[in-house]
């Protein structure tokens, strides 16, 4: 698949999505004798009917687009859940699946080198948008540009069985990737040939060939939720992903689960103590390119 031909695909993939998004919340809405709760990061205090947080959350599950006070790098929250039936949580499903072939679609259209932002490419984006969310659509008003990927491809999590018990934190986690010594040079070469790079070309020359290293990158703070179950008199704990509601199966006389709302976003501890199995130097050997050395040396991969 070439040329027009990726275009096309991103195109019917997202109006799946649209259409399975749409599907999906009037589902939501026709099901408000099922338990749901929202948390509004920027209401934190206010407190919501099911049938006000099935809407929030149908608002939410929307947001394909930056809004016009959404900083670049910004993504909305909402956590919460959502007490669904049976064919509901299978609209749901479909959504997911709907997200993960429209991400397929654009990251082929980007290896692709292809330009999205033709006039016709872009009036038939805008076209998908407006018929599924209306004319006041902020996307539909200023182009693909405003298109929110992270928002578009973060998947709806979906649970076989009801949880007795739900929290949510901020976890603070790291994004590690190991590299070759010839692989940290190439890097380096690209980033110029100024005092800094030669120094640190020189530190690397020194090293084993079969020396490998990590580019470390610290992750922005993220929601996850603490599941907690009851099987079999047995306690089962499980942490996932919580930016937005989770849904699981629920019926007219099913109760909520126990749950806290999660703290304000907080940073990462700079004063906490360091782990003992910690496996890698916390100064970066090379801090071009964020490489830093394993306190015990890795053997190469095959």
């Amino acid at each position: 698949m070439i040329g027009p031909n990726l275009q096309i695909e991103v195109l019917d993939a997202f109006s799946s999505l649209t259409q399975a998004i749409s599907n999906l919340c009037n589902a939501i809405m026709q099901e408000s004798s099922l338990v749901a709760w929202v948390h509004d990061p920027l209401m934190p205090n206010s407190t919501f009917s099911a049938s006000e947080a099935r809407k929030k959350a149908c608002t939410i599950l929307s947001l394909l687009q930056y809004q016009s006070t959404q900083a670049p790098r910004e993504i909305i929250l909402c956590p919460g859940f959502i007490g669904a039936s049976i064919p509901t949580l299978k609209l749901a499903m479909q959504v997911n699946e709907c997200k993960e072939r429209f991400k397929k679609s654009v990251l082929a259209l980007k290896n692709d080198k292809l330009l999205t932002r033709n006039a016709e490419f872009t009036d038939k984006m805008n076209s998908i948008i407006t018929r599924h969310f209306g004319q006041s659509n902020v996307l539909a008003q200023m182009g693909l540009s405003r298109l929110h990927l992270k928002q578009c491809y973060r998947k709806i999590p979906i649970l076989e069985k009801a949880p007795h018990k739900i929290s949510w934190t901020w976890a603070h986690t790291r994004a590690i990737k190991q590299i070759t010594i010839s692989k940290a040079q190439e890097m380096l070469l690209k980033k110029g040939t100024d005092i800094g790079i030669e120094i640190q070309l020189s530190k690397l020359s020194a090293l084993s060939p079969n020396e490998m290293l990590a580019i470390v990158q610290e992750l922005a703070p993220h929601l996850r939720a603490n599941l907690v179950f009851k099987q079999n008199d047995q306690v089962v704990r499980k942490m996932i992903k919580g930016p937005i509601p989770i849904f699981f199966p629920s019926e007219p006389n099913s109760a909520p689960p126990l749950f806290s709302a999660p703290s304000e976003k907080c940073e990462k501890d700079k004063n906490r103590l360091k782990r003992s199995d910690e496996r890698l130097d916390t100064v970066a050997f090379l801090p071009a390119i964020r490489a830093h050395r394993y306190l015990v040396k890795e053997s190469p991969k095959d």
